[in-house]
């Protein structure tokens, strides 16, 4: 079985330590080996990446910490 874009996704993984340093936050664009891009926004990556291959395959990725912590408060608000 071929899975869509997993070249990119191991260019992404075999990267993606280095990028935390430089791109935390940024969006990434791969095609094939090629990294072409990191971009403010998603929107930003996808308008580069559509106006460069078309409705061919390309590879975006967000570059986030390592380790996320999600915190949920649920609380009730205090007035004096």
């Amino acid at each position: 079985m071929v899975i869509p874009l997993a070249h990119e996704l191991r260019v992404f993984h075999h990267h993606v330590q280095e990028w935390r340093e430089k791109h935390l936050g940024k969006f990434v664009l791969i095609k094939g080996s090629e990294v072409i891009g990191f971009y403010s926004s998603l929107d930003e990556a996808f308008r580069a990446g559509s106006a460069k291959y078309g409705l061919d395959e390309f590879f975006i990725h967000q570059i986030v910490p390592d380790q996320q912590v999600n915190v949920t408060f649920l609380g009730q608000s205090l007035s004096a």
